[in-house]
This record gives structure tokens, sequence and C-alpha cells, in this order.
């Protein structure tokens, strides 16, 4: 009986050091992965907003990386600290374990990303350990304390992470798709007899590079054919660098300059110089003011919800974003694929981190691929449909990352290709749009607007793998933040240009005096 009371006593201190070491290694999995579910922490509405479908596969592969991870690192650990090498393994995790923490989250800590930093920060704790393992063994047995303090922070962000991905799962998408009643027909409708505006939006296109300073490299045809017949402003003063701020800014009138996504789909935004949080739908914007001048609405969009926030202000919609969600998941993969991309990441990036970059890139690249091939589709079908009146696009290009080769002439599968294939695709698109509107007996009849929500944001992407000679090149003369913007009127056939300071906000009170009267002027 007392051996058997023995027993016990003994092994509930290694059951306890088991437990210990197990939460110690959830918490440093968890800490190691924040980077890929960071944004769905606190709610997840930075990925909800632009994400069509739910996320409990993407949530549950987070969930089994974390999980996975943890149980590699116990594994490892657990055995070892019964044996003799446990103080030298113990010293070499003080070593490397600090460092790597900040290698993993380098880009959410200001100036870490910086070439040199780590390496400089690497050396300068590893000989600071080392030295007092060596030469101080009671500031060494400090830092070892510390760690353990560290461990139980780790480990409490662990579960509150883990919880808030649990809640995450509970979040239902609104749709991505509705369709017209006038859309729906199998048959060619006739021919409608309203005047039309057609409304284009290239993410990130550059008036500077479009038309102030092109590259020689660059041909853009369709933009200059387009130009012919427009009225080009060459001085559009940007209301702001985020799509997703400026667009419902455009839409309704008013400079946004934050935003609230609620969990059950609602979308609230804050104006400039106007108190509180004011709810936006498609009632606050020009979808229901074509509406109730009796005009047809439809909307082939990127990135916003375009058919959950205005889905009663637009007869027709589709919206779609295919793009890679951090840690190097889609939303269309298995998630077993999801499960196991993050994981063979982090294995490249400790043996190749310059190849790692360059595969994540190339998996964002295929991603954005999908996104552009689907949303050009539905774009065309709509404009071929020709039974919409007001028809706005928000196409995903020359957006970052890069999807197209000027040198083949074809899309590409590789991070391989700078912001002027991408403008080069842009125009090949507007070609294609304008070829459908040109056929249109509505033709002499139809306003276009083409323009960027905001200019090339050269500051975010020049230190990514994205990043080219090409793109460098191109830039040396600094940012230039002029989105592009032309206008073409009804019937219009000569060029005009527009060199005063024009608030890009404007572009609302044109589509309001078209609605209203028909004309830009």
């Amino acid at each position: 009986m007392k051996a058997s009371v023995v027993r016990i006593r003994e092994a509930r201190p290694r059951q306890y050091h088991f437990v210990k070491r197990f939460c110690q290694c959830l918490g440093l999995a968890t800490i190691l992965l924040a980077t890929n579910y960071g944004d769905l922490l606190g709610g997840g509405a930075d990925v909800r907003m632009h994400v069509p479908y739910a996320l409990g596969g993407i949530v549950v592969a987070q969930l089994a990386d974390i999980f996975i991870l943890a149980a590699f690192f116990f594994a490892i650990l657990a055995p070892l600290s019964r044996t003799r090498l446990y103080p030298v393994v113990r010293l070499l995790l003080v070593i490397l374990v600090p460092p790597y923490i900040l290698f993993r989250l380098q880009e959410q800590i200001p100036y870490m990303a910086i070439n040199g930093v780590l390496t400089v920060i690497f050396i300068l704790w590893g000989t600071f350990a080392l030295v007092c393992y060596l030469r101080a063994q009671n500031v060494y047995r400090r830092l070892i304390r510390i760690g353990d303090g560290a461990g139980v922070f780790l480990f409490v962000f662990a579960v509150c992470s883990i919880l808030q991905l649990f809640f995450v799962m509970l979040w239902k998408p609104g749709p991505y798709q509705h369709v017209a009643a006038w859309a729906k027909t199998s048959q060619p409708a006739a021919p409608r007899e309203h005047p039309r505006l057609v409304w284009i939006v290239f993410d990130e296109l550059s008036f500077d590079q479009t038309f102030g300073h092109r590259s020689r490299e660059l041909s853009l045809p369709n933009f200059d054919a387009l130009r012919n017949q427009s009225t080009l402003f060459t001085n559009t003063q940007t209301i702001g660098t985020r799509t997703v701020k400026i667009i419902p800014s455009l839409l309704s009138g008013n400079v946004v300059d934050d935003t609230r996504f609620g969990f059950n789909n609602s979308f609230k935004v804050h104006y400039v110089g106007k108190h509180g949080w004011h709810p936006l739908d498609g009632s606050g914007t020009v979808f229901a003011d074509a509406q109730k001048q009796g005009w047809r609405t439809a909307a082939v969009g990127w990135y916003n919800p375009y058919c959950t926030i205005y889905a009663g202000a637009i007869d027709d919609c589709y919206a779609m974003n295919l793009d890679r969600i951090d840690g190097d998941m889609a939303q269309r993969h298995s998630v077993w694929s999801n499960i196991y991309s993050p994981l063979a990441g982090m294995v490249r990036e400790v043996k190749a981190p310059a190849r790692s970059d360059r595969d994540s890139c190339t998996y964002d690249v295929r991603q954005r691929l999908q996104t552009f091939l689907d949303l050009r589709r539905h774009a065309l079908d709509e404009l071929q449909n020709d039974q919409a009146d007001l028809t706005f696009l928000h196409m995903p290009v020359p957006h970052s990352p890069n999807i197209w080769n000027r040198n083949t002439d074809n899309f590409t599968t590789f991070c391989d290709s700078s912001y002027l294939d991408n403008l080069a695709l842009a125009d090949r698109t507007l070609g294609e749009i304008m070829k459908q509107l040109q056929a249109s007996p509505r033709w002499k009849d139809t306003t276009v607007i083409v323009q960027g929500d905001h200019s090339w944001r050269m500051y975010l992407w020049n230190n990514q793998p994205t990043w080219t000679e090409e793109d460098d090149a191109i830039t040396r003369s600094g940012f230039d933040p002029r989105p592009a913007l032309l206008i073409h009127r009804a019937g219009q056939t000569a060029p005009e240009t527009d060199n005063s300071h024009w608030l890009l906000l404007k572009v609302h009170d044109v589509i309001e005096q078209v609605l209203h009267t028909g004309d830009t002027k």
C-alpha cells in the first residue's frame, strides 16, 4: 500500500512536468504561427470583409497547424528533458527561440524587416546567452526563469487565440452573387433603349505610369484609343490609399476615413468631419439613386463584398476574391492542403529564406490569376448581356501580385513580372471591355469612366518578393500619388484635357449628373 502511494506521489510531478512542457510548446507554436492567423483574431473583420466563403475550413487548418507544431516540439523536448543532454538543449533554445520569434513576426515589428537587423540581434543575443551560461550562471538562471514566465504568457496567448479562432468559425458570409430577373433569360433579350454608364475601376492604376511618364518599353493601345475620345484628368487628387475606404467614399459622395464590418455583415463608416459611425448600405449610394431614376444596376467587383453591403441597390451582382490568405492558404483548397502549405513554408524559410519568399509569392500569383480570370469572365458576360444601365466593374489589375508577362504575351504563374506587365494586362482588359461596349447599339448613349482607386503604392511593394529590377527602374523619380482618370462623355469623339486640381471624389458628382441629366458637363 505504501509503495503504491509513493509511486502515485512520484507520478504527479512527472505528469505536471509533461503538462507544463506541452503548454509551453503550445504557446510557442501559437506565437510562431501568429502571422498566419493574426488577422482572424478580434473577430477577423479584415479577413471576413474580403472573402466570399465561410472561414470554417481555414480555421480548422490554422488550429491543426498549431497543434501539429506544438506536438512536434513536445515530442522532441519531453524525452530530452529527462536526459543529461537537456542543459545543452535548453541553452540552444535560449539562443535560438527569441530571434526566431522575431524572424516570424518581423513584418509586424517596426524596423525589424530591415536587412541585417535580425542578424545583428541574433549575434548579440546568442553571444550574451552563451557568456551568461559559461561565466554568469546566476544571470543565466534568471534568464531561464524569465523564459518560464514568458512560457506562461504564451500559453495564455495560445488559449485566447484558439478561442477567438473557434469564434470566427461561427461567422456566416453574405451572398457573393445575386442575379436580376432581367439577366436570367437564356435567350438574347431585345436591345435596351436607355442611356448607359459603365464605371470601371482598375485597382492601383497610376496616372504617372499610364499617361504621365510611360515607359518606352510599354505599349497601351487601348488606353490611348479611349484617351482620344475622352477627357483625361492630369492632376487628380486622391482621397486615400486604401480601397476599403475609397470605394465607399466614391459610392456615397463623402470621404470615408475608417470602416467597421460587423459579425452580422453590417457595414459602418466614419466620414471625415462628421461625428460618430454611420451605417452604409445600398440606399446611401449612387446605385440607389440610379434605381430611383429607373436605371438597372449591376456590379462585378473584387475585394469588397458588394453583393452583401449594397445588395438592395444592385440588381445584378457578382463579387469574388480567391486571393491567398496569410499562411499560404486558399478558400477553395482542401483542408489538408491548407494544413500542409504553411508548415512546409516554415521548413523552407529555415532552409532557404529567399526561396521561401519566392514560393509564397508564386502561390499569391496563382491565386490572383484565378481571381482575375473569374472576374473578367463575369464582367464580359455582364456587358454582353447589355441589359444593365449603370454597370460598375472593379478589376484586380494592375494591383500586385503581377500575373501577366509582356515577353510571352500571356499569363504567368510565377513571381517574375513587374507593375508594367500588369499595366499591360489592364490595357488588354480595357480593350476587351471597349469591344463589347462599342458593339452595342447603345454605344452612342454610353458614358464610360475609367479610373484608379489610388495610385501605384510603390512604398508597399518595394521590399516584397514581387518587386523587380524593372519596377526599381521606373520608380527612381519617387512616388506619384495621382490615380489615373478618363471620362468619355456619350457621343464624345475628340480628346480633351483637364489640368485642374480635381478631387477624385467628384467622380460621384459626375455619376449623379449623368443619372439625372444624361450629361457629364
